[in-house]
């Protein structure tokens, strides 16, 4: 019925615009977390990390993890003018929120997570290794399925959103407090209530 292809257009655009304040806020969040990590593992490796032996032997257990970083490292070079050297922040930009999360596994827990990514949550005390993994994983799987194009205004935004808070808070305050004043994932949210309560009329 027209009627009913009408009501499915509204919900595909009111997810889509969900969505996209979604990604925003989740956007704040993988920043933070890939300049937190990004600079706690520079202080330990040196600033050109990515080609330090022994951080490469560490994730060279792992031979899918050391390939996302090659590749990283071969697409920022692609971007470089004649003469320019290949800086840290290239790689970063090229690496996926895969990469960092999987840094954060049991397999690294002594060799990465306490001597150095811990760190990145200073002054504040870091979260236990196996459930901020689990936390990222979340929204990881969040920000893939919105990256997909995916459906999600059937899934418990609310709380997801919530952890996404708790862990750019956790990572960076002031990041944090601008997510807080910025986002408009709940007037999003406030139109899918809206729209799924006429509907049920």
């Amino acid at each position: 019925m027209a009627g009913d292809e009408h009501q499915a257009l509204r919900l595909y655009v009111i997810n889509a615009q969900l969505s996209a304040a979604i990604l925003i806020d989740l956007h704040y969040t993988e920043v933070a977390l890939r300049n937190k990590f990004e600079s706690t593992i520079g202080m330990k490796f040196g600033a050109n990390w990515f080609n330090d032996a022994a951080f490469r032997k560490i994730i060279g257990v792992d031979a899918k993890t050391l390939k996302i970083l090659d590749r990283a490292i071969k697409d920022a070079r692609k971007h470089l003018l004649p003469g320019q050297h290949l800086l840290p922040g290239k790689v970063v930009t090229e690496l996926t929120f895969g990469f960092w999360h999987n840094l954060t596994v049991r397999k690294w827990e002594h060799t990465l997570w306490t001597p150095c990514l811990s760190r990145s949550f200073a002054p504040n005390k870091p979260p236990a290794r196996a459930i901020f993994n689990k936390e990222l994983e979340e929204l990881r799987l969040l920000r893939n399925r919105i990256a997909h194009h995916e459906p999600v205004f059937h899934l418990d935004l609310k709380t997801k959103m919530a952890l996404n808070y708790a862990i750019l808070k956790m990572l960076c305050p002031a990041t944090a407090h601008i997510l807080h004043s910025t986002s408009t994932v709940d007037r999003q949210l406030k139109a899918l209530k809206n729209f799924l309560r006429r509907r049920k009329k």
